[in-house]
């Protein structure tokens, strides 16, 4: 059977963002399967275009359906960037499988976001697990300083994925630990009225970007030199702030779990719980 593995990503108009977080993740899907073309889409139609302004060029999912199609390969497996399965997630995987048994597809299959299954009954794995174990333990902050954790966020039921996060990570003990989303509830304001309410003793906080790419939300909402930004905000309330101007899609350790979705797919797991 004639296979192909599509990467998908939001992208990002960022040269930096695209280099050192968008295509490690695609490089190493590549490395670990030599023997599988490997593509890559653009979901974000404004990203496209504003790179297309600067000659540099990217398909979004429905050209490279189109493409991947018409050189008639017979299964596609898709791996999307995603970190929870929300609205951008579900419109990808309608807009992919409306190419089901178009010329010689037979058989298309989604490898899961970053975070997805909550480990239901011990069926399916944990992914908020997973990420706490190889990633926010691998950080190592002190129990005597914050780890601030900021998503983009999104407007319909995906958006309860940062709210598992936060409880899963309150289970493991971890109470230096705080989620926020850019988006939506709990926004850093939100995150910032609770630490006051509660008497935040810890003035050390590590700000890192719950998000793929360290692309124009982080280097501007977050990072940014006007008053608005997370880091002004931080330190103007007295907090010592350590900035972590990283995406995720940078560590070895995310490539990794991206890798293992991406193998249950390949393998066939999990289908019917999308």
């Amino acid at each position: 059977m004639k296979e192909i593995i599509l990467v998908t990503s939001f992208g990002s108009t960022v040269d930096s963002a695209r280099e050192n977080q968008i295509f490690p993740v695609v490089d190493a899907i590549r490395k670990a399967n030599p023997n599988h073309e490997v593509r890559v889409a653009f979901t974000s139609r404004i990203v496209i275009k504003r790179l297309k302004e600067r000659n540099i060029v990217f398909q979004n999912e429905i050209e490279t359906m189109e493409s991947i199609v018409a050189e008639g390969y017979e299964r596609i497996i898709v791996q999307p960037t995603h970190l929870v399965g929300g609205a951008e997630f579900d419109k990808l995987r309608k807009n992919i499988m409306a190419f089901q048994g178009q010329g010689s597809v037979q058989e298309i299959v989604f490898g899961r976001p970053l975070l997805y299954f909550m480990g239901q009954e011990e069926e399916v794995p944990d992914d908020y697990q997973i990420l706490i174990n190889r990633f926010i333990k691998v950080l190592n902050i002190p129990t005597t300083e914050e780890l601030f954790l900021v998503g983009h966020g999104g407007f319909n039921v995906g958006n309860a994925s940062y709210a598992v996060l936060q409880l899963k990570l309150q289970y493991e003990g971890f109470r230096n630990t705080s989620v926020a989303t850019l988006e939506n509830f709990p926004t850093p304001a939100d995150v910032l009225q609770q630490w006051k309410q509660e008497g935040h003793e810890r003035k050390r906080v590590h700000l890192h970007p719950l998000l793929l790419v360290c692309g124009d939300h982080a280097l501007n909402d977050l990072f940014g030199e006007e008053e608005e930004s997370l880091l002004s905000e931080l330190t103007v309330a007295g907090y010592e702030v350590v900035s972590y101007e990283k995406g995720l899609g940078e560590y070895k350790e995310i490539q990794d779990i991206y890798l293992n979705h991406l193998a249950d797919a390949m393998q066939g797991l999990y289908q019917k719980r999308f």
